[in-house]
Parts: C-alpha cells; sequence; structure tokens
C-alpha cells in the first residue's frame, strides 16, 4: 500500500501558532519548529512539538515576510539538539486549505536541503489560512537526483485537544454522501461534519461483544475507513454476544467474520476495511495502530490498554475507551443492572491509569506472562482483574 503522509499537533501548540502567525494587519509572518516521527505501517507523520519563534533582528515583515540565515541555523541546532526534524510555518492571509506559491516552493525546496544533511529527517511545511485551517507537505529526497527534493502533500493536519480537528485537501470536501441511507444521521450534524468523520481512519482494538459493536454501529452511520485489530479466533461461547458471527464462523478470525458484517451493514457507498490479526501489544499491530486518526479501546486487559495509553499521548491518536459491567445478586439469580462506562483520553485530559482501567503494575505481570500463569494466579490476594466475567450481549 502506498504511503501516506500527515501532520498532528496538540491544541496548545495549534494555538500557540495560530496567535502568532495569524496577524490582524492581514501580512504574513512565518517561525519554525520541530517534529517528531510516529511511523506506521503506511502513514509517515509529523507531530509537532516544539516552537522556535524568532528573536530580534531574525526576520522582517514587509507585506510578505523574509528570515535571516541566523534564524535558519538556530532552528536546525535545535532540532538537531532534539534528534527531531524541522518544521518551516507561515500565514497566507486567506481561508481554507492553503496551496503554494512559486516563492514558497523556492524557499522551501532550498531549506529542504539543509534540514536534511543536518537532521536527517525530510523538512515539514506548514501553512496556515486565515480560518486556522492548516495544509502541509513533506520533503522528500529524490531517490536518483543529487540535491533534489520532492514534494509530497499531507492527506490530513490533526489538532487533537478538546476537540479533534482536521484540515483536509479541498478535493476531499467533493466526497458525495449517501442522503438517502444517511438522512437522520445528516440530520443530527450536518452534511460538513458528516464529510469530516466519513474521512477518519478509525481502529477498533479488540473485536469482542464491544468491538463488534462499535464495528456495526460506526459503518451503519457512514464511516467508510477502518482498521480492525485483534489475533483471537471466534469460539462457541462467543456466539451470545458477538455482532454479525455465526456457528459456521468458529475457528475463524474475528477479525474476518465482523468485516465481512460490516460490508453487508454499510451505508457509505464504498467501505475500506484493513484486517490486522495482531495483538496492538505486537509490533505489527501497532504500527497499524499509528495509521489510525481515532482509536476504539474495546480490550479489556491492562497491557494493551496501557499500550493505547502511550498511543494516545506519545503519539496524539485520541483513545476512546469503554466497557460495560454487569451486577448480579449474591447468588447470580437475578441481575441487579448494568453500567456502561467510556472515557476518551489524550493531550490535555486524563489518561487511561487515572481513569482507574488500568495499573502500571498489572501491565507488568501481564506482560511477563504472569496473569496466564494458574499458580501465580492462585497466589494472588486480588484476582478480580483475571476472574472479571466477560460481557453479556
Amino acid at each position: 500500500m502506498k504511503t501516506t503522509y500527515s501532520v498532528a499537533m496538540s491544541g496548545d501548540v495549534h494555538r500557540s501558532l495560530a496567535d502568532y502567525l495569524i496577524r490582524k494587519d492581514r501580512q504574513e509572518d512565518l517561525c519554525f519548529a520541530t517534529y517528531s516521527l510516529s511511523q506506521g505501517t503506511n502513514r509517515f507523520s509529523g507531530l509537532i512539538s516544539f516552537v522556535i519563534l524568532p528573536e530580534d533582528g531574525e526576520r522582517a515583515v514587509h507585506g510578505n515576510v523574509s528570515f535571516s540565515a541566523a534564524y535558519f541555523e538556530r532552528a536546525l541546532s535545535v532540532a538537531r539538539s532534539r534528534g527531531e526534524g524541522l518544521v518551516f510555518l507561515h500565514s497566507h492571509p486567506f481561508p481554507g486549505w492553503q496551496f503554494m506559491s512559486s516563492d514558497d516552493i523556492k524557499a522551501e525546496t532550498r531549506l529542504s536541503i539543509g534540514a536534511m544533511a543536518v537532521t536527517g529527517l525530510p523538512l515539514l511545511g506548514l501553512t496556515i489560512g486565515s480560518d486556522q485551517t492548516w495544509s502541509a507537505r513533506f520533503w522528500l529526497k529524490h531517490s536518483s537526483k543529487r540535491r533534489t527534493y520532492v514534494r509530497e502533500r499531507c492527506n490530513s493536519v490533526r489538532i487533537v485537544g478538546e476537540r479533534l480537528t482536521v484540515s483536509y485537501p479541498p478535493e476531499n470536501s467533493k466526497r458525495i454522501l449517501n442522503h438517502e441511507l444517511l438522512l437522520r444521521t445528516i440530520s443530527a450534524w450536518g452534511e460538513k461534519s458528516q464529510k469530516d468523520l466519513s474521512q477518519l481512519m478509525v481502529g477498533i482494538v479488540g473485536l469482542g461483544s464491544v468491538g463488534s459493536m462499535v464495528a456495526e454501529i460506526l459503518v451503519r452511520k457512514g464511516f467508510t475507513n477502518f482498521v480492525l485489530i485483534d489475533f483471537d479466533r471466534v469460539e462457541a461461547k462467543n456466539l451470545d454476544r458477538l455482532m454479525n458471527v455465526y456457528y459456521a464462523d468458529i475457528g475463524k478470525l474475528k477479525i474476518a467474520t465482523i468485516s465481512k458484517g460490516m460490508r453487508r451493514s454499510k451505508t457509505a457507498r464504498s467501505i475500506s476495511i484493513r484486517e490486522v490479526p495482531y495483538s496492538v501489544c505486537e509490533e505489527k499491530g501497532f504500527r497499524a495502530a499509528l495509521d489510525c486518526d481515532v482509536l476504539f479501546s474495546c480490550v479489556d486487559r491492562p497491557w494493551p490498554r496501557q499500550v493505547l495509553n502511550v498511543i494516545a499521548y506519545a503519539h496524539l491518536i485520541p483513545v476512546i475507551d469503554g466497557g460495560i459491567k454487569v451486577l448480579t445478586n449474591k447468588d447470580n439469580t437475578a441481575m441487579k443492572g448494568a453500567d456502561w462506562k467510556v472515557q476518551t483520553v489524550g493531550p490535555g485530559r486524563p489518561c487511561l491509569e487515572q481513569w482507574g482501567q488500568y495499573t502500571s503494575a498489572l501491565a507488568t505481570l501481564e506482560r511477563n506472562g504472569s496473569l496466564d500463569d494458574p499458580d501465580y494466579i492462585d497466589g494472588m490476594e486480588d484476582k478480580s482483574v483475571v476472574e472479571a466475567k466477560e460481557n453479556v450481549f
């Protein structure tokens, strides 16, 4: 599959950059920053991490804007000291996704040579419009031509904070929705929001009772891009609580059977589903998760929750975590009630460990195999994490 490119930043970083770059006098402005790399299976993402504002005399605003060699050299030095790539950012006094002028292209082409030489990573260029819409591109070294760099446009720029805000290239707004099937859904939040949601790459980690229901709901709501991550196979005991799974599916991968059901239930004209038969704790499952814009945590063990917690903050991918707890009487003869709990974690929000969804100690025990060792479990004072009852439909 072809590599795609993306950029992400926290809400705090976005606000500081927007406040500086978007001028009240409608002149252009610029600054540098650094980015860390998030490398998924198919997506190359730059995460804006450190803003380097100009000091006195390092840049001049004159309708357009220019900067000194000393500012560029200082920014390169900071990027190298942090072991990160260089970002060049500037503003345009117009709204929406911004295209590059010939001067913009010349400037970033020149900068890309020094950026690669000093940091070993491609230059990342970003432009912000007057309405705070970002556009972005990486400048990649040509495979055969010396001192030649090729521009690769990013498919999205994500701002992850109290909200998830995503900027897309303008051609994406031409996406055609299936209004006949999605009439009620579109009426809830409007056509633009539906188009934005339908473009998100959604990862579902764990395809048990909760994960299969999440998958069914999202595909019926018109979402179109999915990554399903689960190594488990269907067992007879799953048939009373998994969506789109039948007796003939026993022994098959959960992701394969649920994917088949999702294709039957879709309301969008076409959907894309990638099946990843690994745990998110394994390299291939972890890398697949980094290709996503948002992740649904539908796991019930501490180690995968710990991994997803790291992804939420270190890779700026929001994680929606939830589950169901069924309460019964003491002799298990009657159900007293059921509680559904859900929380979103990421920059600016409490993490999964703070929510009490896992502990580092239990994650370590699972990682070294102790939670699957009967002798170790017998010696545990608190067995609730391994004796928890499975969800019912």
